[in-house]
């Protein structure tokens, strides 16, 4: 690799510095240093764009790191851009600052966007709430007081201390931004490093005082309870953080709950509960599903303990089948709490939504009383009632309804939660009967589907949190008992067994979200199963299986659902994304190809590659570029070709001094493919053209200023390679016909790429259409990336090897010379079909061992 000094003295002849047209302020060397630079910001910016676009089309959780680390990462690499043409160019695109700083001010403007907490009371009892107050008191209490007060169901007594009160005492701790600093430093797979990042924090909240007048206005509010036939209240104290129990993300166990608080404890149980917020499960959950720390804010219920005889989950319709015309209900004797832990065997009701709501059956499982006594449970009455309930909240929310209540000591129906219910995504595949499979040799089987699929794995029992800590990726999550804190490892886990529970406990809510197979209350599995064990799962029909079980596997038809669609940072990406990605500056000969144009980043991109090509181009041509710099090829082809070398595109031993070069003289890689796909085979010469063929032509030359007698016609202009042993761009007008590629390749993937660009051609649009779908079904066999815009196609491939560039480098050297003028004949369907295959066997004749996609 000369350097840039003797790169200097080699090409300074080029130049007429005799005779210049004007005083360059750059080197021709500097110009092609500046142009490289220009071409691996302008790759970078692509890939960045092109990354962001695959992360939200592919549902794969990503959180603010991600969305701010690649719009800045952007601003550098477009800003670089600018910045390098502007020092080819001499300043003359003064006006791409300014398009700059208007797009990247509403991008940041995206990115630093706070959501606004709603302002009211701090607190608000259960008889003023309602749905209309969701963003101040929560979904879960908005629901709740919905309930109450506008569905007429009953629900307890109590009060919401709101988001506006959360806000207030977390701004008066001045904890936020430390708070922030620390998640922001935090790798969260790393779950020691996480835990250990989620225990500091919640110990600083809780740690900290609450201001006086809340403190007083919560236990002020609380003395209202008061009645005189009670000495002292006890309540529940349920989370309700904003976004939680809303459709699809339930945040189902995620935050605390205390029952049974007695007034002494009532601050310090707010504080406790506004610091679950940031319980490591709570922090893995969000970011799988697309929220943002600072989109949470945590409201508190505070609602009178019901004197529980019976408490229960119902499901308006059945979790693991949408299309059920029952309604399903858990139910344990005394608290609701038992249910949605997972601790305690259930009775389990299937009950009909027609009325009058007849039991279709049911399963007793609690355990008998000390003395023989049967538990207590469900009469038929309570069971229609609660059956008329479910149905009663599914038609006033609008979609089926996961419902908490319990039944007091007067027999009433008391409700404590209503949310969306979470619907598996599963597909029932019944294709696999196991009841008639003669050699089903499941090593489990029993239990109930807490989540439909089928999966397999290693597995990993997990008994502490010692072990949680060491869970790996890819495992079966195996367990005695499916509590809330083991949603932590739902990310890495591929199948969950647990040994109790039911569809009802907060971990199967929670893994029908996450699209992970569940069977619950299946026995013996910690006994029988060993870590490392390879298992399937299958959840659909309560099962597992010894090994990597494939005719089994090969039946599960259910896609990973998307987790983040509609998440406020999913949201956010999109809406960054419309400043970034489309693409409006299509024709650089449109009088609208102008900085002031520019809406996106990617315009930008495109028009500081466009001008910086032509900056290069057009280097010689106004400072007195030398001709002669230029070498003409010697080769057989139909065209005359100039190559120019950059750098060390030329064998050493060319003398210099020559008009003409052969192409044995070449020596840069990427042009030498290009230029074997253009010669290799023989150009027949223009297609035979029929008479509306014609006529297109004949039209279109018309309209073309190109073909006036009197100007310089751009269709006369010389056809010029500019290469370095790695690079080449060629920039090519046959007649009608516009092409470009563009390539650089070498040890490094990340700097390997081709790009190519193709529009233009004789025949009226719809033939050019017709030519430019034939072009693209042939690239996106062999792997490129398409953009396709009316008759202009833009194709790209990165980061891949050289010898899977030159094949790509030779199909684009034949389509360079061999499509031209097809257009022409584009409107006979058999043409097309001919044209089809003798393109795809010349080029299998071409490069017989490349590989197609």
């Amino acid at each position: 690799m000369p350097s840039i000094t003797a790169l200097w003295q080699k090409i300074s002849n080029w130049f007429r510095f005799d005779q210049p047209s004007a005083v360059p302020s750059i080197s021709f060397a500097q110009c092609y240093k500046a142009f490289r630079a220009l071409l691996t910001a302008n790759n970078a910016a692509l890939e960045l764009m092109a990354e962001m676009e695959q992360t939200l089309a592919a549902g794969r959780p990503f959180g603010m790191a991600f969305v701010r680390g690649n719009c800045t990462a952007l601003s550098v690499n477009i800003y670089k851009m600018i910045r390098l043409l502007q020092e080819m160019s001499g300043g003359k695109y003064q006006a791409l600052n300014e398009a700059f700083k208007r797009i990247s001010r509403e991008v940041e403007t995206l990115v630093s966007n706070k959501p606004l907490v709603a302002e009211g009371k701090w607190i608000l009892g259960m008889d003023r709430v309602d749905r209309g107050m969701v963003d101040l008191v929560g979904e879960k209490m908005a629901n709740l007081g919905e309930i109450r007060n506008r569905v007429g169901l009953k629900t307890p007594d109590g009060f919401v201390i709101t988001a506006s009160a959360c806000q207030y005492f977390m701004t008066a701790t001045l904890l936020q931004d430390e708070i922030n600093r620390r998640l922001k430093t935090t790798d969260q797979d790393n779950l020691e490093e996480l835990y250990q990042t989620s225990s500091t924090i919640q110990q600083m909240i809780i740690s900290s005082a609450l201001p006086s007048d809340l403190e007083h206005q919560i236990l002020a509010q609380h003395h209202t309870l008061q009645t005189a036939d009670r000495e002292e209240i006890l309540v529940s104290m349920r989370s309700s953080a904003l976004g939680e129990d809303s459709s699809g993300v339930s945040f189902a166990g995620q935050y605390r709950t205390q029952l049974n608080v007695s007034p002494d404890f009532i601050i310090q149980t707010y504080k406790e509960i506004v610091a679950g917020k940031y319980k490591s499960q709570a922090i893995i959950y969000r970011t799988q599903r697309g929220f943002r720390h600072q989109d949470i804010t945590m409201c508190v219920g505070c609602l009178i303990m019901v004197d529980a005889l019976l408490s229960g989950v119902s499901y308006s319709r059945s979790p693991t089948n949408r299309r059920s015309d029952w309604i399903e209900i858990n139910v344990v004797a005394g608290l609701a709490n038992q249910v949605v832990d997972g601790n305690v065997a259930t009775d389990y009701f299937r009950i009909s939504r027609e009325y009058p709501h007849q039991i279709i059956s049911k399963q007793i499982n609690q355990r008998p009383g000390e003395k023989g006594t049967p538990a207590l449970t469900l009469n038929d009455a309570q069971a229609s009632e609660l059956a008329h309930i479910a149905i009663l909240l599914e038609q006033h929310f609008g979609e089926p309804q996961d419902i908490e209540w319990s039944i007091n000591q007067q027999g009433e129906v008391v409700l404590l939660q209503s949310r969306p219910l979470t619907l598996t995504t599963a597909f029932l595949n019944d294709t696999l009967n196991h009841d008639t499979d003669q050699n089903d040799n499941a090593i489990l089987k029993g239990g109930v589907t807490a989540s439909l699929g089928v999966s397999s794995g290693p597995v990993f029992i997990v008994r502490s949190t010692v072990d949680l800590l060491s869970f790996p990726k890819g495992a079966v999550l195996v367990v005695a008992h499916p509590v809330p804190d083991w949603a932590t490892l739902l990310n890495r886990a591929v199948a969950v067994i647990s040994e109790t529970g039911q569809v009802a406990a907060h971990l199967a809510t929670v893994a029908r979200e996450f699209g992970v197979p569940a069977i619950f209350g299946i026995d013996g599995a910690t006994i029988l199963l060993n870590n490392g064990d390879e298992i399937t799962v299958d959840a659909t029909a309560c099962r597992v299986y010894q090994g990597h079980r494939t005719d089994i596997l090969e039946h599960e038809t259910e896609q990973s659902p998307n987790l983040m669609v509609d998440s406020p940072i999913y949201k956010l990406l999109q809406k960054i994304l419309s400043l970034v990605t489309p693409l409006n500056l299509t024709d650089p000969t449109s009088l609208y190809f102008t900085p002031s144009s520019c809406m996106t980043l990617h315009d930008l991109t495109r028009f500081c590659h466009e001008k910086a090509v032509s900056e290069m181009f057009s280097f010689g041509s106004r400072y007195g570029f030398d001709d002669k710099c230029a070498k003409q090829l010697i080769g057989e082809t139909a065209y005359q070709w100039w190559v120019i070398n950059l750098d060390d595109g030329f064998d050493r031993s060319f003398n210099t001094k020559e008009n003409f070069i052969p192409v044995t003289a070449i020596v840069s890689l990427p042009m030498l493919a290009i230029w074997e796909g253009m010669t290799v085979i023989p150009w027949d010469g223009p297609p035979p053209i029929n008479l509306s063929g014609f006529g297109s032509i004949l039209f279109r030359s018309t309209q073309n200023r190109n073909l006036e007698p009197c100007l310089r016609s751009s269709l006369t202009k010389r056809n010029y390679f500019m290469v370095s042993k790695n690079f080449c761009n060629v920039s090519v007008r046959l007649g009608y016909h516009f092409a470009m590629i563009e390539a650089h390749l070498s040890k490094f993937l990340t700097e390997n790429y081709i790009s190519f660009k193709f529009n233009g051609g004789a025949a009226d649009k719809e033939r050019r259409i017709i030519r430019i779908d034939l072009i693209k079904e042939i690239l996106t066999l062999y792997g490129f990336r398409l953009e396709l815009k009316a008759d202009a196609l833009s194709a790209r491939i990165e980061k891949r090897p050289n010898a899977y560039l030159i094949d790509r480098l030779k199909v684009l050297g034949y389509l360079l010379i061999h499509t031209r003028q097809i257009d022409m004949v584009m409107g006979d369907r058999n043409m097309v079909a001919h044209y089809r295959q003798k393109i795809t066997n010349n080029l299998r004749s071409i490069i017989p061992e490349c590989r197609i996609e």
